[in-house]
């Protein structure tokens, strides 16, 4: 279950001025400004639930969808098709399930630059995580390779490349800035939310 709470805790970051903030829409979204610990357990909770049944429901039901309608992996359109049904449902359970708490927070003026978002990143994770999320991103990059070398479906591969190789660039952007920030530990973000 630390993979849920992994990528939950993605969503938390500092601003320079050492207010929380809570990504909805990762790096290029404007971050809501959390105003006390409660409320961010309160949010971690609900972020780190949703994306237990959303994502785990996605990883565990794929494999018998793509069984019982092959034309998914095999007809672009039906790919695409389901793509936009999977950010759809992630989208609008994400607003019904978050509206309550982020009708009352105010928005930060602006968005971290990237710098600070990865280079939290990197001072969350040891060299060795971030290592193994770019090996894990390139990978996936490969296989998409793969699949358009072979004639496998075309919107499965280039999605595939796409996706992970912007992944790719992120976790070698935070691999590069832990290079320069070093090994320093920062605050926990369970000690914060305790």
């Amino acid at each position: 279950m630390r993979y849920f709470t992994y990528i939950a805790e993605q969503a938390f970051k500092a601003s320079a001025t050492g207010e929380r903030l809570f990504y909805r829409g990762g790096l290029w979204s404007r971050p809501f400004i959390i105003p006390d610990a409660d409320t961010e357990r309160r949010l971690y909770k609900k972020q780190t639930w949703m994306l237990r049944l959303l994502l785990g429901g996605l990883i565990i039901g794929q494999p018998f969808l793509f069984i019982l309608r092959p034309e998914v992996l095999h007809q672009p359109y039906w790919f695409l098709v389901y793509l936009v049904v999977v950010m759809l449902v992630f989208w609008v359970v994400g607003r019904l399930v978050f509206a309550p708490d982020l009708r009352g927070l105010r928005r930060a003026p602006v968005r971290l630059r990237p710098h600070s978002f990865y280079g939290q990143m990197a001072q969350r994770h040891s060299r060795g995580a971030l290592v193994l999320g770019f090996m894990g991103s390139l990978l996936f990059v490969a296989a998409g390779v793969w699949m358009l070398s072979v004639g496998a479906n075309l919107a499965v591969a280039i999605s595939c490349v796409g996706l992970f190789s912007l992944c790719a660039v992120a976790w070698c952007y935070a691999l590069y800035l832990k290079s320069q920030i070093g090994d320093s530990p920062s605050e926990s973000d369970q000690k914060r939310r305790a």
